[in-house]
Protein backbone atom coordinates (compact mmCIF):
# COMPACT_ATOMS: atom_id res chain seq x y z
CA UNK A 1 0.00 0.00 0.00
CA UNK A 2 1.32 3.35 -0.27
CA UNK A 3 2.16 6.15 1.93
CA UNK A 4 1.64 9.93 0.99
CA UNK A 5 2.50 13.46 1.78
CA UNK A 6 -1.20 14.03 2.43
CA UNK A 7 -2.06 12.38 6.08
CA UNK A 8 -4.89 14.22 6.71
CA UNK A 9 -7.76 16.68 6.53
CA UNK A 10 -6.91 20.33 6.81
CA UNK A 11 -8.31 21.40 10.46
CA UNK A 12 -10.25 24.77 10.10
CA UNK A 13 -7.98 27.52 11.80
CA UNK A 14 -8.71 31.54 11.43
CA UNK A 15 -5.44 33.37 12.20
CA UNK A 16 -5.22 37.13 12.32
CA UNK A 17 -4.75 38.60 8.41
CA UNK A 18 -3.19 41.53 10.13
CA UNK A 19 0.08 39.83 11.20
CA UNK A 20 2.86 41.47 12.54
CA UNK A 21 5.76 40.03 10.18
CA UNK A 22 3.44 40.68 6.73
CA UNK A 23 5.34 41.93 4.00
CA UNK A 24 5.28 42.70 0.42
CA UNK A 25 6.80 42.78 -2.31
CA UNK A 26 8.39 44.88 -5.42
CA UNK A 27 5.80 47.07 -6.81
CA UNK A 28 6.36 44.92 -10.75
CA UNK A 29 5.69 42.07 -8.36
CA UNK A 30 7.56 40.09 -11.58
CA UNK A 31 4.66 39.24 -13.57
CA UNK A 32 5.33 40.88 -16.65
CA UNK A 33 5.91 37.78 -19.19
CA UNK A 34 7.78 36.46 -15.76
CA UNK A 35 10.56 33.70 -16.25
CA UNK A 36 9.43 30.95 -14.12
CA UNK A 37 12.31 28.26 -13.52
CA UNK A 38 11.63 24.43 -13.04
CA UNK A 39 13.84 22.62 -10.73
CA UNK A 40 13.76 18.73 -11.29
CA UNK A 41 15.75 16.37 -9.38
CA UNK A 42 16.43 12.97 -10.52
CA UNK A 43 18.75 9.66 -9.99
CA UNK A 44 18.97 6.91 -12.27
CA UNK A 45 14.46 7.03 -12.74
CA UNK A 46 14.94 7.80 -16.87
CA UNK A 47 11.68 5.93 -17.51
CA UNK A 48 9.77 8.40 -15.46
CA UNK A 49 11.71 10.93 -16.13
CA UNK A 50 11.19 11.40 -19.44
CA UNK A 51 7.30 12.20 -19.20
CA UNK A 52 8.27 14.56 -16.08
CA UNK A 53 10.33 16.68 -18.65
CA UNK A 54 7.78 16.40 -21.73
CA UNK A 55 4.73 17.55 -18.96
CA UNK A 56 6.48 20.72 -18.39
CA UNK A 57 7.65 21.74 -21.71
CA UNK A 58 4.00 20.76 -22.90
CA UNK A 59 1.89 22.65 -19.86
CA UNK A 60 -0.39 25.64 -20.98
CA UNK A 61 2.04 28.33 -21.42
CA UNK A 62 0.20 31.80 -21.31
CA UNK A 63 1.87 34.99 -20.21
CA UNK A 64 5.01 33.66 -18.94
CA UNK A 65 8.77 31.22 -20.34
CA UNK A 66 10.24 28.67 -18.39
CA UNK A 67 13.42 27.43 -17.36
CA UNK A 68 13.90 23.70 -16.93
CA UNK A 69 16.63 22.98 -14.57
CA UNK A 70 17.23 19.04 -14.58
CA UNK A 71 19.77 18.21 -11.43
CA UNK A 72 21.05 15.09 -12.32
CA UNK A 73 22.23 13.68 -8.60
CA UNK A 74 24.97 10.81 -9.49
CA UNK A 75 22.66 8.23 -12.02
CA UNK A 76 24.63 5.69 -13.62
CA UNK A 77 21.39 4.51 -16.22
CA UNK A 78 20.74 6.45 -19.39
CA UNK A 79 19.06 9.53 -17.63
CA UNK A 80 22.18 12.17 -19.02
CA UNK A 81 20.86 10.59 -22.69
CA UNK A 82 17.45 11.38 -21.70
CA UNK A 83 18.21 14.99 -20.81
CA UNK A 84 20.61 15.31 -23.94
CA UNK A 85 16.91 15.16 -25.87
CA UNK A 86 15.21 18.06 -24.34
CA UNK A 87 15.99 22.29 -24.30
CA UNK A 88 16.54 22.47 -20.66
CA UNK A 89 19.87 22.95 -18.53
CA UNK A 90 21.57 20.45 -16.53
CA UNK A 91 23.25 20.45 -13.19
CA UNK A 92 25.07 17.42 -12.48
CA UNK A 93 26.30 16.46 -8.96
CA UNK A 94 27.78 13.33 -7.06
CA UNK A 95 25.38 11.79 -5.52
CA UNK A 96 24.75 14.95 -2.28
CA UNK A 97 20.95 13.98 -2.06
CA UNK A 98 17.84 14.79 -3.15
CA UNK A 99 17.99 18.36 -0.26
CA UNK A 100 21.32 19.28 -1.69
CA UNK A 101 20.20 18.65 -5.28
CA UNK A 102 17.07 20.39 -4.34
CA UNK A 103 19.30 23.64 -3.38
CA UNK A 104 21.77 23.12 -6.00
CA UNK A 105 19.04 23.80 -8.24
CA UNK A 106 17.28 26.35 -6.61
CA UNK A 107 20.82 28.16 -6.54
CA UNK A 108 21.04 28.32 -10.59
CA UNK A 109 17.26 29.50 -11.03
CA UNK A 110 17.06 32.72 -12.95
CA UNK A 111 13.27 33.23 -13.19
CA UNK A 112 10.92 35.66 -11.05
CA UNK A 113 8.98 32.43 -9.33
CA UNK A 114 10.60 28.89 -8.90
CA UNK A 115 8.76 25.57 -8.21
CA UNK A 116 10.27 22.51 -8.13
CA UNK A 117 9.14 18.78 -9.45
CA UNK A 118 9.69 14.97 -8.49
CA UNK A 119 11.19 12.85 -11.38
CA UNK A 120 8.12 10.68 -10.93
CA UNK A 121 5.68 12.96 -11.22
CA UNK A 122 3.61 14.75 -14.07
CA UNK A 123 2.51 18.25 -14.17
CA UNK A 124 -1.40 18.73 -15.23
CA UNK A 125 -1.38 21.10 -18.56
CA UNK A 126 -2.69 23.96 -15.91
CA UNK A 127 0.11 23.83 -13.89
CA UNK A 128 0.92 26.96 -13.39
CA UNK A 129 -1.15 29.28 -14.90
CA UNK A 130 -3.60 29.52 -12.02
CA UNK A 131 -0.72 30.27 -9.59
CA UNK A 132 0.55 33.06 -11.68
CA UNK A 133 -3.15 34.37 -12.01
CA UNK A 134 -3.63 34.12 -8.54
CA UNK A 135 -0.80 36.38 -8.09
CA UNK A 136 -1.26 38.97 -10.24
CA UNK A 137 -5.07 39.31 -8.07
CA UNK A 138 -2.80 39.31 -4.97
CA UNK A 139 0.98 40.35 -5.41
CA UNK A 140 1.13 40.26 -1.21
CA UNK A 141 1.30 36.35 -2.03
CA UNK A 142 4.45 34.88 -1.47
CA UNK A 143 4.27 31.38 -2.36
CA UNK A 144 0.94 29.63 -3.92
CA UNK A 145 0.20 25.66 -3.58
CA UNK A 146 -2.67 24.08 -4.99
CA UNK A 147 -3.64 20.50 -5.13
CA UNK A 148 -2.94 17.14 -6.57
CA UNK A 149 -4.29 13.92 -8.13
CA UNK A 150 -2.85 10.73 -6.56
CA UNK A 151 -2.25 8.06 -9.47
CA UNK A 152 -0.77 4.60 -9.51
CA UNK A 153 2.93 4.18 -10.96
CA UNK A 154 0.67 3.56 -14.43
CA UNK A 155 -1.46 7.10 -13.74
CA UNK A 156 -4.40 5.80 -12.77
CA UNK A 157 -6.03 8.38 -10.35
CA UNK A 158 -7.70 7.43 -7.10
CA UNK A 159 -9.03 9.00 -4.54
CA UNK A 160 -9.67 12.54 -4.07
CA UNK A 161 -7.35 16.13 -4.88
CA UNK A 162 -5.61 16.34 -2.15
CA UNK A 163 -4.53 18.53 0.16
CA UNK A 164 -8.49 18.13 0.75
CA UNK A 165 -10.45 21.60 0.67
CA UNK A 166 -11.51 24.14 1.55
CA UNK A 167 -8.35 25.25 1.57
CA UNK A 168 -7.69 28.99 2.87
CA UNK A 169 -5.61 31.67 1.97
CA UNK A 170 -3.42 34.13 3.89
CA UNK A 171 -1.66 33.78 6.58
CA UNK A 172 -2.03 29.90 7.06
CA UNK A 173 1.19 29.02 9.02
CA UNK A 174 -0.83 26.96 11.03
CA UNK A 175 -2.83 25.41 8.19
CA UNK A 176 0.45 24.34 6.72
CA UNK A 177 1.34 22.33 9.83
CA UNK A 178 -1.77 20.31 9.68
CA UNK A 179 -1.52 18.94 5.77
CA UNK A 180 1.89 18.72 2.88
CA UNK A 181 1.30 20.26 -0.22
CA UNK A 182 2.89 18.40 -3.12
CA UNK A 183 5.91 20.11 -3.20
CA UNK A 184 5.56 20.14 -7.64
CA UNK A 185 2.57 21.92 -6.49
CA UNK A 186 3.89 24.79 -5.18
CA UNK A 187 5.28 27.66 -6.87
CA UNK A 188 7.06 31.05 -5.20
CA UNK A 189 8.75 33.77 -5.81
CA UNK A 190 12.24 33.49 -6.12
CA UNK A 191 13.22 36.12 -3.71
CA UNK A 192 10.73 34.40 -1.18
CA UNK A 193 12.14 31.23 -1.79
CA UNK A 194 16.10 32.93 -1.46
CA UNK A 195 15.03 34.47 1.82
CA UNK A 196 13.57 31.36 3.32
CA UNK A 197 17.21 29.70 2.91
CA UNK A 198 18.03 26.19 2.27
CA UNK A 199 16.11 23.39 2.31
CA UNK A 200 17.89 21.55 5.59
CA UNK A 201 19.92 18.27 4.32
CA UNK A 202 19.97 17.22 7.88
CA UNK A 203 16.88 16.66 8.17
CA UNK A 204 15.76 12.45 7.29
CA UNK A 205 12.71 13.63 5.60
CA UNK A 206 9.97 16.36 4.91
CA UNK A 207 12.80 18.81 4.41
CA UNK A 208 10.45 20.86 2.16
CA UNK A 209 7.75 20.81 4.51
CA UNK A 210 9.95 22.75 6.50
CA UNK A 211 10.86 25.50 4.39
CA UNK A 212 7.56 25.76 3.43
CA UNK A 213 6.10 26.31 7.31
CA UNK A 214 9.40 29.29 7.21
CA UNK A 215 7.99 30.94 4.35
CA UNK A 216 4.44 30.66 5.89
CA UNK A 217 5.89 32.02 9.01
CA UNK A 218 6.62 35.94 6.80
CA UNK A 219 4.32 35.57 4.37
CA UNK A 220 1.14 35.06 3.06
CA UNK A 221 0.27 32.22 0.96
CA UNK A 222 -2.30 31.26 -1.85
CA UNK A 223 -4.34 28.35 -2.73
CA UNK A 224 -5.99 26.36 -5.43
CA UNK A 225 -8.34 23.92 -5.26
CA UNK A 226 -7.84 22.63 -8.25
CA UNK A 227 -5.24 19.66 -9.13
CA UNK A 228 -2.51 20.69 -11.20
CA UNK A 229 -0.24 17.58 -10.79
CA UNK A 230 -0.43 13.70 -10.79
CA UNK A 231 1.33 12.47 -8.08
CA UNK A 232 2.80 9.21 -8.40
CA UNK A 233 2.52 6.72 -5.18
CA UNK A 234 4.54 3.58 -4.67
CA UNK A 235 2.93 0.08 -5.56
CA UNK A 236 4.92 -1.53 -2.99
CA UNK A 237 5.31 -1.11 0.91
CA UNK A 238 8.03 1.04 1.30
CA UNK A 239 8.14 1.16 5.43
CA UNK A 240 11.70 1.77 5.74
CA UNK A 241 11.75 4.88 3.79
CA UNK A 242 8.82 5.81 5.81
CA UNK A 243 10.16 5.76 8.91
CA UNK A 244 13.03 7.56 8.41
CA UNK A 245 10.50 10.53 7.65
CA UNK A 246 8.66 10.04 10.60
CA UNK A 247 11.04 11.14 13.29
CA UNK A 248 11.55 14.77 10.89
CA UNK A 249 7.71 14.86 10.72
CA UNK A 250 8.01 15.44 14.45
CA UNK A 251 11.14 17.26 14.84
CA UNK A 252 9.36 19.78 12.27
CA UNK A 253 6.08 19.86 13.91
CA UNK A 254 7.77 20.83 17.36
CA UNK A 255 10.45 23.10 15.46
CA UNK A 256 8.19 25.86 14.65
CA UNK A 257 5.76 25.34 17.04
CA UNK A 258 8.39 25.96 20.26
CA UNK A 259 8.31 29.79 20.12
CA UNK A 260 4.58 29.78 20.25
CA UNK A 261 2.71 30.04 24.08
CA UNK A 262 1.63 27.18 26.21
CA UNK A 263 -1.87 27.41 25.14
CA UNK A 264 -1.34 28.42 21.89
CA UNK A 265 1.43 24.85 21.50
CA UNK A 266 -1.32 22.97 23.23
CA UNK A 267 -4.25 24.14 21.24
CA UNK A 268 -2.28 22.46 18.29
CA UNK A 269 -1.24 19.27 19.99
CA UNK A 270 -4.28 17.59 18.33
CA UNK A 271 -2.26 18.21 14.81
CA UNK A 272 0.48 15.97 16.17
CA UNK A 273 -1.76 13.64 17.66
CA UNK A 274 -3.57 13.05 14.03
CA UNK A 275 -0.54 13.25 12.52
CA UNK A 276 0.81 10.52 14.27
CA UNK A 277 -2.35 8.26 14.01
CA UNK A 278 -1.98 8.89 9.94
CA UNK A 279 1.39 7.55 10.02
CA UNK A 280 0.54 4.24 12.44
CA UNK A 281 -2.38 3.81 9.80
CA UNK A 282 0.15 3.76 6.78
CA UNK A 283 2.55 1.50 8.67
CA UNK A 284 -0.30 -1.05 9.32
CA UNK A 285 -1.33 -1.20 5.39
CA UNK A 286 2.57 -1.53 5.06
CA UNK A 287 2.31 -4.31 7.33
CA UNK A 288 -0.90 -6.02 5.37
CA UNK A 289 1.10 -5.59 1.90
CA UNK A 290 3.96 -7.80 3.24
CA UNK A 291 1.78 -10.03 4.69
CA UNK A 292 0.22 -10.53 1.70
CA UNK A 293 3.44 -10.78 -0.61
CA UNK A 294 4.74 -13.47 1.90
CA UNK A 295 7.28 -10.91 3.18
CA UNK A 296 6.61 -12.04 7.26
CA UNK A 297 9.51 -10.52 8.77
CA UNK A 298 8.82 -7.00 6.84
CA UNK A 299 5.45 -7.27 8.35
CA UNK A 300 6.40 -7.65 11.72
CA UNK A 301 8.46 -4.96 11.11
CA UNK A 302 5.60 -2.37 9.78
CA UNK A 303 3.57 -3.50 12.90
CA UNK A 304 6.49 -2.49 15.04
CA UNK A 305 6.55 0.71 13.73
CA UNK A 306 3.35 1.44 13.93
CA UNK A 307 3.08 1.01 17.46
CA UNK A 308 6.10 3.22 17.60
CA UNK A 309 4.24 5.84 16.07
CA UNK A 310 1.16 5.74 18.37
CA UNK A 311 -0.05 2.91 20.06
CA UNK A 312 -3.52 4.29 20.82
CA UNK A 313 -3.68 4.64 16.92
CA UNK A 314 -2.53 1.12 16.26
CA UNK A 315 -4.43 -1.11 18.76
CA UNK A 316 -7.59 0.45 17.51
CA UNK A 317 -6.85 -0.60 13.85
CA UNK A 318 -5.60 -3.60 14.91
CA UNK A 319 -8.80 -4.31 17.15
CA UNK A 320 -11.16 -3.00 14.16
CA UNK A 321 -9.00 -5.10 11.02
CA UNK A 322 -6.16 -7.35 12.05
CA UNK A 323 -3.86 -6.50 9.25
CA UNK A 324 -1.70 -9.99 9.12
CA UNK A 325 -4.16 -11.58 7.32
CA UNK A 326 -4.16 -14.47 4.20
CA UNK A 327 -4.71 -12.80 1.08
CA UNK A 328 -8.18 -14.24 0.94
CA UNK A 329 -8.99 -12.65 3.84
CA UNK A 330 -7.26 -9.47 3.38
CA UNK A 331 -9.45 -8.40 0.30
CA UNK A 332 -12.50 -8.67 2.46
CA UNK A 333 -10.71 -5.91 5.25
CA UNK A 334 -9.44 -2.11 4.74
CA UNK A 335 -7.56 -0.59 7.45
CA UNK A 336 -8.69 3.03 7.38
Amino acid sequence: MMFTHTLMAQLSITEDETHPNRQFVTESHGLTNPLVSVVITTKNRSRFLREAIESVLSVERQGFDLEVIVVDDGSTDDTLEVIQAYPVKVLRLNGVGMVQARNAGFQKAQGSFVTLLDDDDVWMPNNIKLHLELFRQHPEFGAVHAQSQLVLEDKTPFGQPVPEGPLRSGWIFKDLLSYFPQVGTILTRTEVAREAGEMDPKLTGDADWDWLLRIAKRHQIGTIEQPVLLFRQRDHAVEELSWRRFPAMAKIFHHHTRSLGLLERLSLEPILWRHRGAWASGFLRAAQTNYVNGERKRAYRSMYYAFLCSPPHAVYNCLRSWPLKTPQAAKKHNIS
